[in-house]
């Protein structure tokens, strides 16, 4: 199966979903709101690429159902967070979903990645192996960085910082989305 079409869709969801960072700049609720549910949909996205690509490895097929539990632990606190004001119980449980849902995304990430490393050797792509890892290292780093800049109230700047990382995984996954069309379209291998 070639899995471009599938890179592609995982790629565009990332982009978007970088680009919507960019939206905590804001000071308006309804604006954060409709970009958190925007985000979502782009993890949707990308569960749904992860589906298509779970028969490719091992690693690829632990990705999809992480993401998918990630999409709707989100999901849920997202809803939650309609009926938290004021309730202390609501929003304890609203920061326990959040938590849960990031942490199974990171789960979720790192599969993706790791899978997506293993074909590199394995199918002779022209990308450096351990390269395309840096997609869930820099956006990481990135977050620790933001948040300690966040702590000292430079909102921009960590939002900056945040954004810039998330901007790491679109442009190493535009490179072994090349490697990979390349590859794929070559005749005498598929």
């Amino acid at each position: 199966m070639k899995i471009y079409p599938c890179l592609r869709l995982i790629w565009g969801a990332l982009l978007a979903a970088a680009l919507l960072n960019l939206t905590a700049l804001s000071d308006s609720m309804p604006v954060l709101v409709a970009a958190n549910i925007l985000n979502l949909c782009c993890y949707g996205v990308i569960a749904y690429a992860l589906y298509r690509l779970s028969d490719q490895s091992r690693l690829l097929a632990r990705a999809f159902p992480t993401c998918l539990a990630s999409v709707i632990l989100i999901g849920l606190a997202l809803v939650c967070m309609q009926f938290a004001s004021g309730n202390v119980m609501l929003v304890n449980f609203l920061s326990l979903l959040s938590l849960a849902g990031s942490i199974s995304n990171l789960l979720s990430e790192y599969f993706m990645y790791w899978g997506l490393d293993e074909r590199i050797l394995l199918y002779g792509y022209a990308f450096p192996a351990r390269r395309i890892r840096w997609c869930l290292y820099a956006p990481l780093l990135g977050s620790f960085a933001a948040s300690l800049l966040l702590l000292s109230w430079q909102v921009q700047l960590g939002t900056l910082v945040q954004t810039v990382c998330q901007l790491v995984p679109v442009v190493l996954l535009w490179q072994y989305m090349r490697a990979v069309k390349s590859r794929e379209d070559d005749p005498l291998v598929f």
